[in-house]
């Protein structure tokens, strides 16, 4: 342990004379000795595969706090919010660090979407009025082309270049002042009503969750990692970044686009670096067992791989299986597969399964299902699969309860996932009502047992949490969490005035989205034409999904509750049962389920 790391204070104020308690948070102190011990070994983010950044984690933990001390001696305090705006690599590693190091909250921002640069500059802006944030972080030239080139400020807040080198010195750092309720990280989510809201992260949830997650995938100083997730999101920042620093772990990187670009650049990582840990969403092992292609499969050797975590959306054994069928020869083991559930109000994990064989799913009664119940399936009934997804991690409990009564319910039966634990967060910034309603649950009878209420629909089976769907009409594509209300705003400018629209999600279905949407009775067919392609080209530029079903119907005819909810559930009921008077169909390969 290093002179900084005890007694303390403030990052840019004189130490603490005479023996003072030591200061700060243990998850930064956890991350300063991880750095310390971490000889040799570092990040490295792959721009392309011939262009390459890197940093060890002895210089990354110099520059943080060199950093940390510019940030005070700019005004920062510990508790302020900083936006963090950057493009995938290195300089985001390098400004989250340095928050944590400064005991202020980092609030990270997509700004890669440069396909639409005024939705994403207008998520920028939203993020930055309500997280009331001080300072944006970020690479010189980052913001040029959302409209915000040259900008020394944006709605109050100073914009600092962290791109070139720390002006400040290391050696005058010292261990904020901060308790372990201190907010790190502000993981700002779509919200219900299309405006963000952020998860407020402490540093205290950061150490548990790292212990969580560890205690299952086994990551040591020793292993090696490469991903590609979006740095924005919570498997990328938590799962994918933060445990290797935790760690010490060797990390290599690449960006999402690289990714989708060349799926085979993460498989040729893991093989030339023989990577021991690495983390994907379904859709990213199913691209890959499709694309990838023999000669390209002859020149992996994917044996070193001990840890392949698969969550953010739904857990499909079809996938899975192709995948280790396909890559067999590359010397995968499908025991390697550690299907997870986690959110971020739970700052990331929340249930793991790790086995010695490779995952497989329970085939259960589609019947049963229906009836709220996990069941084995009689001669002739239809079926279902489901993939365990292990039991809670450390800290973590689970209950499935009726959210009608509020009552918790046996194994095998089917209803809301509540938990409670030390990685829960402490709810939405600047949100009491929801956070009251989302993050203080009780069982009926337990009211000295409060719980966050996940939304999410699953059931106990010998120990091992088994998901069903969402209570929530969230809508998961490629690993990215989609509000169908954020659709239908969107939507709602290209329709007319009164006429609203329901979105859903079509699991194993194509397109896996779709929208129904009320227009004028008065509308000609090439008006119905034009608005469908309209819809679509909007939901595709400003969400980035790949398709989207577009079903037209009369003003007045959706689906509403009494009270004039939309009723989306119902509405994508009807549309497979054809039962809604369509005056329009586009983008549909089938309406039926």
């Amino acid at each position: 342990m290093t002179e900084s790391d005890v007694n303390v204070p403030r990052a840019g104020a004189p130490a603490r004379e005479g023996g003072a308690a030591e200061s700060g948070t243990e998850f930064v102190r956890r991350l300063r000795r991880s750095a310390t011990d971490a000889a040799g070994r570092g990040i490295r983010f792959y721009r392309s595969p011939v262009d390459v950044a890197e940093v060890s984690y002895v210089d990354l933990d110099a520059d943080a706090r060199a950093r940390a001390v510019e940030f005070a001696r700019a005004g920062l305090t510990p508790g302020d919010v900083v936006i963090l705006a950057f493009e995938p690599g290195l300089p985001f590693v390098r400004a989250l660090l340095a928050c944590l190091y400064a005991g202020v909250a980092a609030a990270p921002v997509p700004i890669t979407a440069m396909r639409n640069p005024d939705a994403v500059r207008q998520r920028l802006l939203a993020i930055l009025e309500d997280a009331g944030a001080k300072a944006v972080l970020t690479e010189t030239g980052a913001l040029d082309g959302l409209g915000l080139a040259g900008e020394t400020s944006i709605a109050d807040a100073a914009v600092i270049a962290v791109d070139g080198p720390a002006a400040a010195s290391a050696e005058d750092w010292r261990m904020p002042d901060i308790d372990e309720s201190a907010l790190a990280i502000l993981q700002y989510t779509s919200g219900s009503t299309g405006l963000p809201k952020g998860v407020m992260v402490s540093h205290a949830n950061l150490y548990a969750n790292q212990q969580a997650i560890g205690g299952i995938v086994g990551m040591t100083a020793d292993s090696v990692t490469v991903g590609w997730l979006p740095h924005y999101h919570d498997m990328g920042l938590i799962g994918q970044i933060l445990q290797p620093l935790f760690t010490g772990a060797m990390l290599h990187m690449t960006s999402p686009s690289q990714f989708l670009r060349r799926p085979v650049l993460w498989l040729r990582l893991i093989s030339e670096h023989r990577a021991t840990h690495t983390v994907g969403p379904d859709f990213a092992f199913a691209l890959c067992s499709r694309l990838v292609t023999d000669d390209q499969l002859a020149e992996l050797d994917l044996s070193s791989l001990q840890t392949v975590i698969t969550g953010a959306e739904p857990v499909r054994i079809d996938t899975l299986d192709a995948f280790t069928a396909r890559f067999a020869a590359a010397g995968f083991r499908g025991e390697a597969f550690v299907p997870a559930f986690g959110m971020a109000e739970t700052t990331l994990l929340i249930t793991a399964h790790r086995d010695t064989v490779p995952p497989r799913a329970i085939v259960v009664s589609a019947e049963a299902l229906e009836r709220d119940e996990i069941a084995a399936a009689g001669p002739g009934e239809r079926t279902a699969e489901l993939v365990p997804c292990g039991a809670p991690g450390a800290g973590m409990e689970i209950a499935i309860v009726d959210p009608a009564t509020a009552m918790e319910l046996r194994d095998g039966r089917i209803g809301e996932i509540w938990v409670r634990g030390t990685s829960v967060t402490q709810g939405y910034w600047r949100r009491p009502d929801e956070t009251a309603a989302e993050f203080g649950a009780t069982l009926a009878g337990v009211a000295d047992e409060v719980y966050l209420r996940t939304g999410d629909l699953g059931a106990m089976v010998d120990g091992e949490l088994v998901i069903t769907g969402r209570l929530k009409d969230l809508i998961i594509v490629r690993g990215r969490n989609i509000y169908p209300q954020d659709l239908e705003h969107s939507a709602a400018e290209l329709l007319g005035a009164g006429c609203l629209s329901a979105a859903f999600e079509r699991p194993g279905v194509a397109p896996e989205v779709g929208i129904v949407a009320e227009v004028d009775p008065s509308a000609t067919a090439e008006d119905l034409d034009a608005l469908a392609t309209a819809l679509r080209a909007r939901v595709a530029t400003e969400f980035t999904l790949p398709a989207l079903g577009v079903a037209l119907i009369r003003k007045g005819t959706l689906p509403r509750t009494t009270s004039g909810k939309v009723q989306r559930a119902l509405t994508r009921r009807l549309l497979h049962q054809q039962r809604l008077q369509l005056v329009h169909l586009d983008g549909f390969e089938t309406v039926s389920a």
